[in-house]
């Protein structure tokens, strides 16, 4: 679909902390350094969660009048109001704001909402987008990047099963995802020149696409509980739905995620590295559907069900923020329509094993606390064969493996400082850049959707910058076009300039964005290409 994974996401607007991006600058260069992205991110933001702007010192870290709305609400669900204070009892500070750089604890995400809707990056920003120089092809798929010489110069594509062709005046820019970003970049000769041999394609370049493949580990904890936390009224639901329908307003206009940050250790209190993520299921949920798509044990998804019937389920998303595990991405045929084989390397360092005990017995412990033990709550425990006849930790560990699964946030397969520069572009090829989540060297700490258009916004100005294109036009100064170099601007004055000459040195000339003031000048039609000359002399 339009607009990427943001079109479909749980819409919580994370960003990551400063040390996630100080990383990325020894990496990559000082563009991707805490101060810089966060500049970015500000950009596209329209900050109006009154949690945050009626707070200086939070808003000090946000944006208005982007693009993006950014929302919250004062109104949560009682159910949240309750793990809000469980996590108190457990020693978490309650926070405002899940961004904040410098304090971490239990609190309420705020989301990319605006009255009521889904305000994606395809809503805020593409489907506002007013320019003669956008097109889309929908229903279209790219099967190759056309790459001659060591330059992208194209794509290929299949629309209608027919295939075609599109050349690229600049630049080739992927953004497929960090599963078909490497995919496609493999298809066309980019990537690991041992794997690309074995299937029988010509290596332009030698890099590892596909490699550092990560993703946040999550692991599910479970507790059931008596009836009444997860408010489930059907009257209440059905006027909810009414005041929606009506003028997208009630709970159904809103989201109320929440989330409690640990630390790795007191020395660092402001990093997180893992994160417990709470939800409670009301009694008679279909809950053994979403059960099994998340590739739980059949036997656990139909205990589950069976209890949900009497009792309301809470789930505790256990997840580790930094995991050292990588995976991999190739492909499983020469045939771009077939999909790419996802090796997904979670525990592949068993170091990312060591702190789930700890974690997943803090998720247990909610049952502990004052209003849920007033629930009769209690911990349920999934029966995994191989994990029989162990010490609690050695089976937590053992459960973990067997149960974990992905968070929906992987990245890396095409990242910044071993397949691409810290400008994006693809090393060793000229005219072709990567900008979406496979560019990512390291995963950040939270949900990586407000991450990916930041790199978005950067890549727009590093392109820009690279043409030497501002907002108001084009910066000709110590710039040279052909053999027309202008070393001061406005006046530029050289004579004996042949206007061919210009155009056929330089393919890459977009007329229409060249501001200079040219006088005295002499057409010399020396070309077949007057339909360049007329454009070119008509700007000027």
């Amino acid at each position: 679909m339009l607009g990427g994974s943001g079109s479909l996401n749980h819409m919580v607007y994370a960003r990551g902390f400063p040390s996630d991006y100080h990383e990325w600058a020894s990496i990559a260069g000082e563009t991707w350094n805490w101060t810089n992205v966060l500049k970015y991110f500000m950009k596209t933001e329209h900050m109006t969660d009154t949690n945050i702007v009626n707070n200086p010192e939070l808003m000090v870290y946000h944006g208005r009048g982007g693009a993006i709305e950014v929302s919250g609400t004062n109104e949560v669900m009682f159910s949240i109001k309750k793990f809000l204070q469980a996590f108190e009892e457990l020693g978490f500070k309650t926070v405002p704001d899940m961004t904040y750089p410098n304090s971490i604890g239990a609190g309420c995400f705020s989301h990319t909402i605006r009255n009521g809707e889904r305000d994606s990056s395809l809503r805020a920003l593409l489907n506002n987008a007013n320019s003669t120089s956008l097109h889309i092809l929908k229903d279209t798929f790219v099967t190759k990047i056309i790459i001659e010489n060591g330059t992208a110069i194209g794509i290929e594509a299949v629309k209608d099963d027919k295939t075609f062709l599109f050349y690229a005046d600049r630049e080739v820019i992927l953004s497929a995802g960090t599963f078909n970003t490497p995919k496609l970049l493999m298809l066309s000769g980019v990537g690991r020149s041992e794997h690309l041999r074995s299937l029988g394609i010509d290596v332009v370049a030698d890099l590892p696409v596909g490699s550092n493949l990560h993703d946040h580990a999550m692991v599910l904890a479970f507790l059931v509980a008596d009836n009444g936390t997860c408010v489930s009224d059907e009257a209440e639901n059905s006027m909810e739905a009414i005041k929606y329908l009506y003028d997208r307003t009630g709970f159904l206009a809103k989201a109320d995620n929440m989330a409690a940050y640990l630390p790795l250790s007191s020395s660092e209190p402001t990093v997180p590295e893992f994160a417990l993520y709470p939800t409670c299921i009301p009694q008679f949920s279909p809950f053994r559907s979403g059960c099994l798509t998340l590739g739980l044990n059949e036997d656990l998804c139909t205990e589950l069900h069976n209890l949900n019937q009497e009792y309301e389920l809470v789930t505790i998303a256990a997840v580790l923020l930094k995991p050292k595990s990588r995976g991999k991405v190739e492909l499983n045929s020469i045939n771009p329509f077939d999909d790419p084989l996802i090796y997904a390397g979670t525990f592949s360092e068993e170091q990312d094993l060591d702190h789930f005990p700890r974690l997943i017995k803090m998720a247990w412990s909610i049952a502990d606390t004052n209003y849920f033990r007033s629930k009769n709550a209690r911990v349920i425990k999934p029966w995994v064969e191989a994990c029989s006849n162990l010490t609690e930790s050695a089976w937590i560990k053992c459960m973990s493996r067997a149960m974990v699964t992905s968070a929906w946030h992987s990245v890396g397969t095409a990242a910044m400082g071993t397949v691409v520069d810290g400008d994006l572009k693809v090393l060793g090829i000229n005219g072709l850049r990567v900008v979406d989540a496979s560019v990512m060297p390291k995963i950040i700490r939270g949900n990586t959707n407000a991450p990916v258009v930041m790199i978005a916004e950067i890549a727009a100005d590093l392109i820009k910058e690279h043409y030497s294109v501002s907002r108001t036009g084009t910066n000709l100064n110590n710039m040279t076009i052909g053999n027309l170099t202008a070393s001061s601007m406005p006046n530029i004055s050289q004579p004996n300039i042949n206007l061919a000459d210009v155009i056929e040195n330089n393919d890459m000339i977009n007329s229409s964005l060249i501001e200079v003031e040219i006088t005295n000048v002499e057409i010399i039609t020396t070309t077949d290409r007057q339909s360049d000359i007329d454009d070119t002399v008509n700007v000027a």
